[in-house]
């Protein structure tokens, strides 16, 4: 009875071995890697500023063109100041009016301080005539206030560059009248761009947690023609908060544009390679998900296969990165993990 058993035993072994998956498997092999990542970027001027009216008037002329690098302090545009220099005029007459009544006033206060030492005149006339010296005083700081103010419109008719830059679209031609606060042209600050990209919170999180931030190897631009921009960039500090519209945080990276080829409001892709020494990768396709945890079919030293669950770190083209679960040197089934439940045994097909 005990040699039937056996023999039957045997006999189960050998169908079930029969039936067996072939299947190709996967050797785990750390390796150096370079990650790259691609990130749709919003590229800005290091300073962009609108250049507009301070006062209404006729553009009298015009000194730059559109595109045209400007120095700081360089002249853009006079506004006809005419009137303004009429009002100057007045200004000016007023306060030298006014200048007059002080000098007459002091004038008059030394005579009754000099009668009032006498006792030629009551103390309430000095007082009066002390009075009359304030009131002049008054009207000479109100007459030179007046003038200033004259003074700094004139001002605002000449408008120069705040900083070095290039200069944008003008919408005006000389001649044209515009209003307080028109916008004349916009200057671009170009010396070097920032490109700003997101990145979801919860990576943001990890990158912070594996101290991984700032220590990317190579940060390349790929501009809207397909071409990339010669110079690499430098990752510079997030913004101070993460939005919760979207859930992600804003990074900036700077880049030097000493040609002025980049622009103001350019689109592009920002390329971002990071060198991650002994990693495991594996193709996507040997995977599956469960209840939102990925597993892979290991294969063990009798062919058997384990559902193992492993941590995701990076999502590459058709490839994962894995943080951990897997080592150096496991079999994994590369590719057919839907026909395989844990526990199955398997014949290899092939080896990678």
């Amino acid at each position: 009875m005990a040699i039937l058993f056996a023999v039957s035993c045997s006999k189960a072994e050998k169908i079930k071995d029969q039936k067996a998956a072939d299947v190709p498997v996967l050797t785990i092999r750390e390796k150096d890697t370079l990650v790259t990542n691609q990130f749709v970027t919003d590229i800005q001027a290091r300073k962009n500023v609108e250049i507009r009216a301070r006062i209404g008037g006729i553009i009298q002329k015009m000194y730059v063109n559109e595109g045209q690098f400007v120095k700081k302090g360089q002249p853009l545009f006079k506004i006809n100041d005419a009137e303004l220099q009429m009002e100057l005029l007045k200004a000016n007459a007023a306060l030298k009016q006014a200048d007059a009544e002080v000098r007459i006033a002091e004038v008059e206060l030394k005579q009754i301080e000099s009668l009032h030492a006498k006792k030629f005149v009551a103390g309430n006339e000095l007082e009066m005539v002390k009075a009359r010296l304030s009131s002049a005083r008054a009207k000479r700081s109100y007459a030179d206030a007046e003038k200033r103010a004259v003074l700094q419109k004139i001002s605002f008719t000449n408008l120069v560059a705040p900083f070095d830059g290039v200069i944008d679209t003008i919408p005006y031609k000389d001649g044209s009248l515009v209003e307080n606060g028109s916008l004349l042209t916009t200057l671009s600050q170009l010396n070097e761009v920032y490109a700003y990209f997101s990145i979801p919170e919860n990576m943001y999180f990890e990158l912070l947690a594996s101290d991984r931030l700032g220590k990317h190897q190579k940060i390349e631009l790929t501009l809207p023609n397909g071409v990339n921009y010669q110079y690499n960039g430098t990752l510079k500090t997030a913004e101070g908060e993460i939005d919760r519209a979207t859930g992600s945080i804003r990074y900036k990276v700077v880049f030097p544009n000493p040609d002025h080829l980049i622009k103001h409001g350019t689109s592009g892709k920002l390329v971002i390679s990071e060198y991650q020494p002994k990693s495991i990768i594996i193709p996507q396709k040997s995977t599956f998900s469960i209840q939102d945890k990925t597993y892979v079919f290991a294969v063990d030293g009798r062919n058997k296969v384990k559902m193992t669950n492993i941590r995701i770190g990076t999502t590459l083209r058709d490839s994962y990165l894995v943080e951990d679960g897997l080592k150096n040197g496991d079999l994994i089934i590369y590719e057919g993990t839907q026909s395989l439940k844990d526990g199955d045994r398997i014949t290899i097909k092939k080896k990678l």
